[in-house]
């Protein structure tokens, strides 16, 4: 009775408006169910032609894969409304204000208190969610390789062919969901399709064979020119070389431009709503002064207003919290372009007996992308806007005119982003793989081998431009994607013989640190939030009676390693594990056993 006595009719439909908020236990843990399919087939015909100096291959391949999720947990919004919109009727009994909603079904809902929710209101507000989405590719090819000629250090090799793909995927939300109306954000419909003709060329020409200093030496070419319906054409090419002065060591290196063309969801994705956290540049602005920034903060009525009120520009927790806003696809979008450069070197001491088996491999490599899609960080659009009043960071956003609900005047209320090739990325590392086989005599009547293997890789540089004359955004060291960690290798242990098998695999993943550019909203430093380094065991037994049999059991993540932690509000966050899911595991120890039949 107190709280109806305090509380006014803000909009004048006749009903006392009350904010509130609370947690819908009563509707139940939000979970998902997936049923997905995956269908694929692959035919072909290959030969030989011109007394088999070339082969030649022709194929179709069809794939389609298809998912149904069902979530529960979540309410219709509308239903919900009808359901606090209450009155009482003539025979004194509680039911909802809106007839047409009482005719719909509608039962008065009430808030207050922990299990207060009748189970007849509980049956009208609550909302189920259903996401369907299919993928299907097809791919037609041609290839014709060989050599061409001989020529004194060997064959001249050259390989021509010809794909034509097409693609198309189909995402599908109930019409809760779009609207943002079923208590989550709002998740668009996307549909789209492209299909892509290719054509390619590629020679290895042998210039020095057998020869003191020049065991081999070989340089190769290859180009290809893709006509996109969605881009227009493009070409690729790469240029590069091995050589080994003896038999035990090669060198080789490679230079190349590579293009990728946008996907369907940059091209066609419709808008989706989120949440970021972020920092309006106009917080404590007052009635004067704040150079450019305080003009054009001051410039948006609703912020004066709130100037007015307060004295200076002031936001409440709620205001912080509120920030919602939408991305979106590009039909317009352009292909990203790159430039790579690898050398390395290949150390396979052959000649030396007890040595055979084993192979190192030390390649340094350098990624260079201009154009990249991405889109623009929405703290940039809000510093780019106020700060340096660039009017199409500006149009992205909306700011409340007035104080509405809990929201104050001049709050900000959108901040939309869309994909575009605006952002320059480079990355440099070393690649370093060691491989050892080796066998190891008789075992249960059959020759037992040995294999081991450890791949590293380090990052040297890595970091994203995020639109021309921004400052480089670190990447190198930090949670991802899109960022990685400087340091990461795997390593494997197997032994093998006709009957049985057994393999260990292990991950390490080297120290991480939370993004710089979220640790900057709070004052911290860079590296003022890391993450420890992390290894995972996976293990496999095999077991193959027969040739057309196999039998297999094992355990990924032997050990249980529980993922790190991550800060609630960080990009790498993902919602419901408190964790960054592209990088660290979730599930835990768990168990697989299978058969592998071959006909």
């Amino acid at each position: 009775a107190a709280i109806c006595a305090a509380a006014t009719d803000s909009n004048g439909d006749g009903l006392k408006d009350i904010t509130f908020r609370r947690r819908l236990s009563e509707v139940g843990s939000r979970t998902a169910t997936a049923n997905r399919n995956f269908f694929r087939i692959v035919v072909g015909l290959e030969g030989k032609l011109l007394h088999d100096r070339f082969s030649w291959d022709i194929g179709y391949n069809y794939g389609e894969s298809s998912e149904q999720q069902h979530s529960t947990g979540q309410v219709n919004v509308l239903n919900f409304l009808s359901a606090l919109q209450a009155t009482t009727n003539a025979a004194g009994a509680i039911v909802c204000a809106n007839p047409i909603a009482v005719a719909q079904g509608c039962v008065p809902i009430n808030i207050f208190g922990a299990g207060s929710i009748s189970p007849a209101a509980l049956a009208w507000v609550n909302a189920d969610s259903q996401h369907t989405f299919t993928l299907k590719q097809q791919v037609w090819d041609a290839n014709v390789s060989g050599s061409l000629f001989d020529l004194p250090a060997g064959p001249l090799g050259v390989a021509i062919g010809a794909e034509y793909r097409r693609e198309s995927s189909n995402e599908d939300w109930d019409a809760l969901t779009n609207a943002g109306l079923n208590g989550g954000n709002v998740l668009p419909d996307t549909s789209g399709r492209f299909n892509v003709k290719e054509a390619y060329g590629e020679v290895n020409v042998p210039i020095l064979k057998d020869l003191p200093f020049a065991k081999q030496l070989n340089l190769r070419a290859a180009g290809r020119i893709s006509d996109y319906s969605t881009i227009g054409s493009v070409k690729t090419w790469e240029i590069g070389g091995d050589y080994a002065p003896v038999e035990d060591i090669r060198f080789r290196a490679t230079l190349a431009k590579a293009v990728r063309a946008p996907n369907i969801g940059e091209l066609f994705t419709g808008l989706s709503q989120t949440f970021p956290l972020l920092v309006d540049p106009c917080t404590g602005i007052g009635p004067t002064g704040g150079g450019t920034t305080g003009d054009n903060c001051r410039a948006a009525a609703g912020v004066a207003a709130n100037i007015a009120a307060n004295g200076v520009f002031t936001l409440t927790q709620a205001d912080r919290q509120g920030i919602s806003g939408f991305n979106g696809g590009n039909p317009n979008l352009g292909p990203e372009t790159g430039r790579t450069f690898t050398a390395g070197v290949v150390l396979a001491p052959r000649s030396i007996g007890f040595l055979r088996g084993l192979s190192l491999s030390v390649d340094y490599w350098h990624i260079k992308v201009d154009n990249a899609i991405t889109l623009l960080n929405r703290q940039l659009i809000l510093n780019t806007c106020y700060q340096d009043g660039l009017a199409a960071s500006c149009a992205l956003i909306t700011r409340n005119p007035a104080a509405i609900g809990a929201a104050s005047s001049g709050s900000i209320k959108f901040v939309n982003d869309f994909s575009i090739n605006a952002a320059s990325l480079t990355r440099s590392g070393i690649d370093t793989v060691l491989q050892y086989r080796r066998g190891l005599g008789t075992f249960l009547g059959s020759p037992l081998n040995m294999n081991a293997r450890i791949a590293y890789t380090h990052l040297i540089k890595g970091f994203i431009i995020p639109a021309p004359g921004q400052a480089p955004d670190r990447q190198a060291g930090e949670l991802g994607p899109p960022g990685v960690p400087k340091d990461k290798f795997d390593a494997s242990l197997g032994f093998d013989n006709r009957l049985w098998g057994i393999n260990l695999t292990g991950t390490y993943i080297g120290k991480a640190y939370e993004d710089d550019q979220f640790l900057a909203l709070f004052g911290l430093g860079p590296n003022a939030i890391s993450i420890r380094p992390i290894f995972y065991l996976d293990g496999q037994i095999r077991f193959t009676p027969a040739r057309k049999f196999e039998f297999y059991v094992g355990a990924n993540n032997i050990t249980n390693v529980q993922a790190p932690l991550i800060l609630s509000g960080s990009g790498f966050n993902t919602t419901g594990s408190n964790t960054d899911e592209a990088m660290y595991d979730v599930f835990g120890r768990r168990y697989y056993a299978g058969v592998r039949l071959r006909f």
